[in-house]
């Protein structure tokens, strides 16, 4: 009977023993297939940058350029107060605004300056319409540069990186212990990140390749140069304020001027006084 009973409790160990071995044999594979994804994705990754190159030369062919517009105006008006109005007016029609705008005066310039964002297809009507309200143009400066290399090249890796988080999340959901979950997250956050960095450029590059910058100056002169006359003329009436003001200046000065009389008066008499005696 004992025979048996030891029999019996050697074959369930026999079985548990086995069935533990299955689990850790599955697991094993479970872990070990979740290592080997994150080892191809990292594959991918590092495949990554000459794949885009490939795809930004094949594509650039293909595409609408993207070509961002800048420019610098500087001219001299009439009347600063008259041309803000004006330009505020073109600025309407063409849909564009003022980003940044101030005044200011230097020497015998009044300044106005306006920083203008205009939709690229109407920035040569913006310059058009300010040039009609030039006295002076005193410089114009335009400049084109083409990012459509740089906006593909963005588009094809900002896809690739969404891919990849996209595989990282289906092993993430294959991962069973702790180390393995904690690294999945840790390459998905790296991967968002770069996204998050991606999306912003590519936004940037959008948003100012459709508005293009115009930075515009326009000033008037204060003080415009006088003829012979004008300034003969000019020259007596400040010879006339001149002379009143030292007249009133002197005016100011009395009392020390009448102390300093009264002491000379008497310093003088004492010294006749002493030399007579």
């Amino acid at each position: 009977m004992q025979l048996n009973i030891k029999i019996n409790l050697i074959v369930l160990l026999m079985l548990s023993l086995m069935a533990c071995e299955s689990d850790m044999k599955s697991y094993n594979s479970e872990a070990s297939h979740a290592n080997v994804a994150l080892m191809e994705v990292a594959d991918e990754e590092m495949m990554e940058v000459p794949v885009t190159k490939q795809l930004v030369s094949q594509s650039d062919q293909n595409t609408e350029r993207k070509l961002i517009k800048e420019g610098a105006m500087s001219f001299q008006c009439e009347d600063v107060v008259k041309t803000k109005a004006e330009v505020d007016k073109i600025i309407k029609e063409l849909g564009a605004y003022s980003s940044s705008e101030g005044q200011d005066s230097y020497g015998q310039n009044l300044n106005y300056h306006q920083t203008i964002r205009v939709p690229a297809e109407k920035f040569d009507a913006l310059i058009q319409g300010l040039e009609k309200l030039a006295v002076k143009v005193e410089s114009k400066d335009i400049n084109t540069r083409d990012v459509t290399e740089e906006f593909i090249d963005l588009e094809t890796r900002l896809k690739t990186k969404k891919e990849l988080e996209t595989r990282y999340l289906e092993i993430l959901k294959q991962a069973r212990s702790v180390e393995d979950v904690l690294s999945v997250e840790r390459e998905i956050g790296n991967v968002r990140s770069e996204i998050e960095s991606m999306e912003g450029r590519l936004n940037y590059i959008k948003n100012k390749v459709s508005f293009s910058t115009l930075n515009v100056n326009y000033y008037q002169l204060i003080n415009p140069d006088f003829g012979f006359g004008s300034k003969l003329i000019a020259s007596l009436s400040n010879g006339w304020e001149n002379l009143l003001s030292f007249l009133i200046g002197i005016m100011n000065l009395w009392p020390f001027i009448l102390l300093i009389s009264g002491g000379t008066w008497f310093f003088i008499r004492w010294r006749r006084r002493s030399k007579a005696a």
